[in-house]
């Protein structure tokens, strides 16, 4: 029990999954738990048998019995709960979206650096076993060489007119990475990176919509609909449209194909969801539609699951035991924001938008 590190959470609204992976791990205790709303983080901690509940972050961080921290607070205040839990000698999980745009990422991997603490960013899909598999199907050539990508994914969140719910604002609000790519479908995008090996990005050109205006009084509010193509090194692209608002159907449906191109073959994922709560794939085909030889077709399937949380949490233990590297590395993080940033600059200014390597 002793060698167990005690993990506290920061926002139990989205860290409560984390709160739940650290309770199941072999190596990791649900420490503690900190939220201004209290009733939120006395329920978290009930469910998964937390000793601490607190309501200030920093009385968490004053808590010598935590060893790591996993901040899943809204990221128009994250950056500086990061930056004082990696000085007060946590170690830290930043959940995504990991700042408002590179600076913020650059600057938490600063003090990272000075302080020696583990850093690792969340972007779950990243743990899921088939990803993995898949990535290193791809990484052993057997489609031959990666040249393309292309991500669909459709999901209905909220209608027309729409409210912002109390303290989530920053969903509304153009430049905080909270529309329909900065929110959901850049789980989706860092997958399609994650497969195809992480390549260089080099140039982001966007388009976006905000067709669906919000009450909230803003001079701009965050996208319904962004379509991209993002160019990495070698000529390989990545395109991607994402929608936060299909016209039809229920709240909590989603539409999501992802289709990776090499010179021998291709790897599929697909799955939509209906209105019933059904889906209408039903899977996540690990190798899709492979075809290395001819017209020979492999369609090896694995039920579909949305991301791994207690994968990420026994990834980031991993990390912080120097074990492997994290999965989401502090450079990931920052290339990948400087991605999220050109495209979103791009579909502001019309122009294709170069990314600093």
């Amino acid at each position: 029990m002793s060698n167990k590190i005690k993990i506290g959470v920061v926002g139990c609204r989205v860290g409560r999954n984390w709160v739940a992976g650290a309770k199941a791990g072999e190596e990791t205790i649900a420490w503690a738990v900190a939220d201004l709303d209290q009733e939120l983080a006395r329920q978290v901690a009930e469910e998964n048998d937390v000793p601490k509940v607190y309501g200030d972050y920093r009385e968490l961080l004053a808590d010598d019995e935590v060893e790591a921290v996993g901040i899943a607070t809204a990221p128009d205040v994250r950056k500086p709960m990061v930056i004082d839990a990696l000085n007060a000698g946590k170690h830290v999980l930043v959940q995504k979206p990991h700042g408002r745009n590179a600076e913020d990422v650059r600057e938490i991997n600063a003090v990272a650096e000075v302080t020696g603490k583990t850093l690792v960013y969340s972007y779950f899909m990243r743990h899921q076993a088939e990803n993995k598999e898949s990535r290193q199907f791809i990484a052993d050539g057997k489609i031959g060489r990666v040249y393309h990508a292309r991500v669909h994914y459709h999901y209905r969140e909220r209608g027309a007119n729409y409210d912002p719910p109390p303290g989530s604002s920053w969903l509304y609000r153009w430049g905080f990475k909270g529309g329909a790519l900065g929110q959901h479908g850049s789980h989706y995008l860092d997958q399609a990176w994650f497969l195809m090996g992480c390549p260089q990005p080099e140039w982001a050109f966007a388009v976006s919509h905000s067709a669906f205006p919000t009450t909230l009084e803003v001079e701009r509010h965050s996208e319904d609909y962004l379509s991209f193509l993002v160019g990495c090194a070698g000529g390989i692209t990545i395109q991607m449209d994402t929608s936060a608002v299909i016209p039809t159907w229920a709240d909590g449906v989603r539409d999501f194909r992802l289709r990776i191109l090499g010179t021998n073959g291709t790897i599929e994922v697909e799955s939509t969801s209906l209105p019933s709560g059904q889906k209408r794939s039903g899977t996540r085909r690990l190798l899709g539609a492979i075809y290395p030889e001819g017209n020979d077709f492999v369609d090896e399937s694995v039920d579909h699951a949305d991301g791994d949380f207690n994968a990420e949490v026994r990834d980031f233990v991993g990390a912080i035991h120097g074990a492997h590297p994290p999965d989401v590395s502090p450079e990931d993080a920052l290339t990948f924001m400087k991605v999220l940033d050109a495209i979103y600059l791009s579909a502001e200014t019309g122009e294709k938008v170069q990314i600093d390597p």
